[in-house]
């Protein structure tokens, strides 16, 4: 891919993973369109070649990439002048690779409350949206009219996530002390890492900007109570560096591979919040493998297309278990990190050792799955 040819993204302004993308093309400079998915050219060619009405997905020549991970990792590869995402120090690496999976996958629980559960303050705003990307002209009245479908279907999502009436008191918590958290290390450095945004960074951003900052309710609590959270999503949403508040930064991670102390704090948050689930995922897959011994290599890992989870998994909020969907896709995110850890050796391995085993964060390479997950084709299959 040279920088001159053309790049169409097919995303929408209210999508967690469109926002992450949007985001590395305006840092590393990339000239785009974006394209809402009503776009014909969505249904003319995208669609056929995908198989799912899905977004983000990017076109660039030849090529349509789907999945934001994949995406960014195609452009890193192809582009003359790449952002270089991934932190070559060991400890900055694992730790931006499970931030990322953090805020794909880990985040869902309080994008989806604050999005879903507030329609005093948001409905106007997620019907004017969702009603526009469907279609671009549509008047209020048509707006609201065709975004009812659309709402309700992801209102049914909630329970699967988690989010119910006992443990909406516990979100809350966790996501107000991450905010206090995020906002103190926002502070002292412009990124997660130091002077640049890495994968981390991305991941955490999709949630943030799409739901937590651009929804009304989400909107004012960030704002009011996390002023400086606020300032890293609007220079993650601006092109290039964006850090006026650091002029004798360096625009590069932290020097000696290290992880600022006030980042800590928000580590040992993630630990505790999304380490059990983790945890509790792969041992559910785990026992599927055991008991679905004959299936092959390239099976879909959902057959059945109505579906989006392998089953339930039961995890602690706060002071409740719950049950909640078995999302496998985690689990492609969590190799990742996996796959990290494993090509350390020696002092580099026991660096990363002890700030995982400091912050709570062990079960990201310590559990686990017995089978690989692929994507090939736009489809997660089993290796």
């Amino acid at each position: 891919m040279s920088a001159q040819m053309p790049v169409t993204l097919y995303a929408c302004p209210p999508s967690l993973f469109s926002g992450k993308v949007r985001s590395y093309l305006r840092k590393a400079g990339i000239p785009f369109e974006e394209r809402l998915q009503s776009h014909p050219d969505y249904a003319g060619r995208i669609l056929p070649k995908v198989g799912r009405f899905v977004i983000p997905v990017l076109e660039t020549g030849d090529d349509i990439v789907q999945d934001t991970t994949e995406i960014i990792d195609y452009l890193e590869d192809q582009h003359p002048a790449p952002l270089l995402v991934y932190p070559e120090g060991p400890r900055q690496k694992v730790i931006s690779l499970i931030l990322e999976m953090f805020g794909d996958e880990g985040m869902l629980r309080p994008a989806m409350h604050y999005r879903w559960n507030f329609p005093e303050e948001n409905d106007y705003f997620i019907s004017m949206e969702f009603g526009r990307f469907m279609k671009a002209d549509a008047s209020d009245e048509e707006a609201y009219q065709l975004a009812a479908m659309p709402k309700a279907a992801m209102q049914k999502y909630l329970p699967g996530l988690g989010i119910t009436d006992e443990t909406i008191p516990a979100i809350e918590h966790d996501y107000e002390a991450l905010l206090a958290a995020l906002n103190a290390h926002f502070l002292k450095y412009p990124y997660l890492l130091g002077g640049k945004p890495t994968m981390a960074d991305f991941g955490l951003y999709g949630p943030m900007y799409a739901h937590l900052a651009r929804d009304p309710a989400p909107e004012m609590l960030m704002k009011q109570t996390a002023n400086r959270v606020w300032r890293w999503v609007e220079r993650m949403t601006a092109p290039g560096p964006d850090m006026p508040e650091f002029p004798d930064m360096e625009r590069r991670t932290l020097p000696d591979d290290a992880i600022a102390e006030t980042l800590v704090p928000v580590l040992k948050l993630v630990g505790g919040s999304y380490g059990p689930e983790v945890a509790a995922l792969v041992g559910f897959v785990n026992q599927y493998l055991d008991q679905n011994p004959d299936i092959e290599s390239g099976d879909p890992v959902i057959t059945d297309t109505n579906r989006r989870v392998l089953g339930r998994i039961t995890i602690p909020v706060g002071d409740t278990e719950i049950p909640v969907g078995a999302r496998h896709y985690s689990l492609w995110m969590l190799q990742r990190v996996h796959d990290c850890y494993d090509a350390l050796s020696g002092e580099a391995r026991n660096a990363v050792d002890s700030i995982l085993q400091e912050n709570g964060l062990s079960a990201f390479v310590s559990h686990r799955m017995k089978r690989r997950i692929n994507r090939i084709n736009y489809t997660e299959v089993w290796a």
